[in-house]
């Protein structure tokens, strides 16, 4: 998916929510494009360039916010743009962090998305990278509390979408960030993890080359409302 696409399908999706008697959106925010200065820094902080598909994202936006739930139903807590989302959050959000933050040593203090099991690289790569990268995978998509779309920045860099605060990386199913955006719009903004790539413990991680699965607004809705 392009950045072209990608804005295009996104203004779609958030009209069809609009449009949908049972859904409020809290709020949407589409930021400009990254500076070049910005996106300088950013690969200097990791010491090599950024993905092609994910620089093209930040050429044309750098963050994207959207946060939805039911028409009606009160939720706890509220995500604030490009912040970390808490529990008991509306269940539709899209967080998809500026380059500058995006691009933070941060991230391992807070949520371990660099702690990167030998294992892991391994089954993703082949062998363990020699030496390490000072940056293992910085999160990207932080759309909740407990599970955050984090990308693993290995010889290609993939997706995953991390669990248990971004501790374990190993439960999910790894794609391009082009077809992780595919799949989010896909399933409105839903837990990416839940409705997505997440495969809990039951099988080996598999590489997704394109997004096949997908539903009506109104199925999901039904869904929520069953859950509410």
């Amino acid at each position: 998916m392009s950045a072209t696409s990608f804005r295009a399908r996104f203004d779609a999706m958030v009209a069809e929510l609009r449009a949908h008697p049972q859904v409020e959106i809290y709020e949407l925010h589409v930021r400009p494009s990254a500076t070049n200065v910005a996106l300088r820094e950013a690969e200097a902080r990791l010491g090599r360039p950024l993905p092609a598909d994910l620089l093209e994202f930040y050429r044309a936006h750098d963050g994207v916010f959207l946060e939805w739930g039911l028409r009606g139903h009160e939720y706890q807590c509220k995500t604030a743009p490009y912040e970390y989302p808490d529990y008991s959050q509306p269940p539709g959000c899209i967080n998809l962090l500026p380059v500058d933050l995006a691009v933070s040593a941060t991230w391992e203090q807070d949520y371990h998305v660099n702690e990167i099991q030998p294992d892991h690289w391994i089954h993703l790569y082949g062998s363990v990278p020699d030496p390490l990268p000072e940056f293992g995978s910085i999160c990207v998509d932080n759309f909740s509390k407990y599970n955050h779309g984090d990308l693993i920045l290995g010889p290609e860099p993939v997706m995953v979408v991390s669990t248990d605060h971004g501790a374990d990386m190993d439960s999910s199913d790894f794609t391009s960030f082009a077809t992780y955006l595919d799949m989010t719009l896909a399933i409105y903004g839903l837990n990416r993890y839940e409705h997505g790539l997440g495969i809990g413990w039951t099988r080996k991680s598999e590489r997704v080359d394109a997004w096949t699965k997908r539903a009506p607004l109104d199925q999901w809705i039904a869904g929520l409302l069953a859950e509410a």
